[in-house]
């Protein structure tokens, strides 16, 4: 059954309605943490994405900034145009057939689209869609997703830092199932900031591996630091809830390719298939600890372990 696509362009005038909140050049709506915009969500396509018209993506955070306005993550990149700060699209998803290419937007297969959005006191609740624009008889949406964004205030313990919830919520929009397609990279991603590289930056993950041996190991949590301008040290705590598919989920990373940029992505479909059946809604979730300064590992499995128990 083919969803209306009146939907769609209701969902695109809501956001045009909170137009007054966002940033005029880029339509990003920011969530406050003690006041400050220290997150800024993409809730309109890209104006101007460097590539063409191919990229102009929605639905990610950029910039992710620390307490001290450093910027972790970093879009477009010029080694890959559609990584997006910090984003979680599926790579594939099949359905009647057809499997339908999420990531690389250049291919003009798939596509996930920012609809509406709730500004919160402290976040967003933001409706996007998955689009197969080359669907026999015109673009079709196959799979409708909520996603609910809450920042912390800043805390000093254990560093000066705060945290992003991430609670991903996904249902088909047919009446019939929808796979995510076994991959070795897909789902919740960062591409961190052109600053970081092989000689000045740190991937470490629960289990002990680096940016050397971490790739296609399984993680509750993955620390990446660096040196900044301002300060001395910043980083990012990605946590995976225990709860979350195929938990704990396995990691893509890079090594020393393109001198050591920073890529992460926890991806609950390396191994299986994931099966949504229909008017069944499935959720993942996700904690970032944004912070300035070195994180201990201690540290760093006691926020998880904060995180996994709700304490």
């Amino acid at each position: 059954m083919r969803p209306p696509m009146h939907s769609i362009w209701k969902g695109f005038a809501a956001v045009l309605l909170l137009s007054s909140l966002s940033s005029p050049a880029q339509q990003t709506l920011p969530i406050l943490v003690d006041g400050e915009p220290l997150i800024e969500y993409q809730a309109e396509p890209i104006a101007n994405p460097k590539g063409g018209d191919a990229f102009k993506g929605s639905h990610f955070i950029h910039p992710l900034k620390t307490p001290s306005g450093f910027v972790i993550t970093q879009i477009q990149p010029n080694d890959h145009k559609h990584h997006f700060g910090l984003w979680w699209p599926w790579k594939y998803i099949e359905t009647n057939g057809r499997k339908v290419l999420c990531w690389e937007l250049q291919r003009g297969d798939g596509i996930i689209q920012a609809a509406e959005s709730k500004q919160l006191d402290n976040g967003l609740i933001t409706s996007s869609h998955y689009i197969d624009r080359k669907a026999k008889g015109g673009p079709v949406v196959l799979l409708h997703e909520t996603t609910t964004l809450t920042a912390s205030a800043i805390t000093e313990v254990p560093l000066t830092g705060y945290n992003l919830d991430l609670s991903i919520a996904q249902k088909s929009a047919t009446d019939q199932p929808i796979t995510v397609s076994t991959h070795h990279y897909s789902g919740f991603s960062i591409r961190a900031t052109a600053d970081w590289n092989k000689t000045n930056s740190t991937v470490l993950t629960s289990e002990g591996k680096d940016r050397h041996t971490a790739n296609g190991s399984q993680a509750r949590w993955v620390r990446i630091e660096g040196e900044t301008p301002n300060v001395k040290t910043a980083g990012l705590l990605m946590m995976s809830h225990p709860s979350n598919q195929a938990h704990p989920e396995k990691l893509r990373t890079w090594n020393q390719q393109h001198d050591g940029a920073i890529f992460i992505n926890f991806n609950p479909v390396a191994d299986t298939d994931w099966v949504y059946q229909p008017d069944k809604t499935y959720t993942r979730n996700y904690r970032l600890f944004i912070y300035d300064g070195a994180l201990s590992e201690d540290n760093a499995d006691a926020l998880w372990n904060s995180y996994a128990t709700g304490s």
